[in-house]
């Protein structure tokens, strides 16, 4: 039988610490190209190798695009070997007689994520979306299999994101876990770039986007 690659990333540490973690309910904040998405995206494609049914979800189809052109970057020898099957139009990854699956959809409108089900429901940019998405529609879809959920987003002012992290800090049981790390902590991003795209920001957007905190 021919062995089929899997490319997923090299985790830095901050991705690697909210990689291991076994909470149930992962709350993950950070800067812009802090690599959340890129590191849920490898947690996605582990889960569904397990059998494991993914949805991840994001305000603007363009928001999911991130997320799933890793999946299908890391997912393109078993792919083009149809050991995964790949349906573009409903942004669908399958593994044939496993159960596992990636599934991305857009969350602007909360209703639209009716009607499903998942074991890990990522809900990617949430501090734009409404907190209905999690609290009205998303949290019931984990019921069939006690499913997990993880939160990414970069802070926008102290919504209900804030509200959902200070929750997660606050947690002794072990269910939530919260994770905070800055632009600066990607090891992966050109540092000089860097630098010179923060001498353009003004200092509340500097915090917000590259440091991630909650204003």
């Amino acid at each position: 039988m021919t062995e089929l690659t899997i490319r997923l990333h090299k985790p830095h540490n901050q991705q690697a610490a909210f990689k291991r973690s076994p909470a149930k309910r992962k709350v993950i904040v950070a800067g812009r190209r802090g690599g959340k998405t890129t590191g849920a995206a490898d947690v996605a494609i582990e889960a569904m190798l397990k059998g494991r049914r993914v949805l991840e979800a994001a305000p603007t189809a363009d928001q999911t695009t991130a997320f799933w052109d890793t999946c299908k970057k890391a997912l393109a020898e078993p792919i083009a070997a149809g050991a995964i099957t790949k349906n573009e139009t409903h942004r669908l990854l399958e593994m044939p007689g496993n159960r596992g699956r990636i599934r991305t959809k857009t969350a602007w409108d909360a209703d639209s994520l009716r009607g499903d089900y998942a074991d890990l429901l990522i809900l990617d940019e949430y501090s734009i979306m409404h907190p209905s998405a999690w609290e009205e529609v998303g949290a019931p879809m984990l019921l069939d299999n006690g499913g997990d959920a993880i939160f990414i987003f970069t802070p926008k002012r102290k919504n209900h994101a804030f509200l959902l992290y200070q929750r997660a800090v606050a947690d002794d049981s072990g269910r939530w876990a919260s994770f905070h790390f800055t632009s600066h902590d990607n090891p992966f991003l050109d540092k000089t770039a860097l630098a010179e795209i923060t001498q353009d920001m003004g200092d509340e957007a500097y915090r917000q986007e590259i440091l991630a905190e909650f204003l």
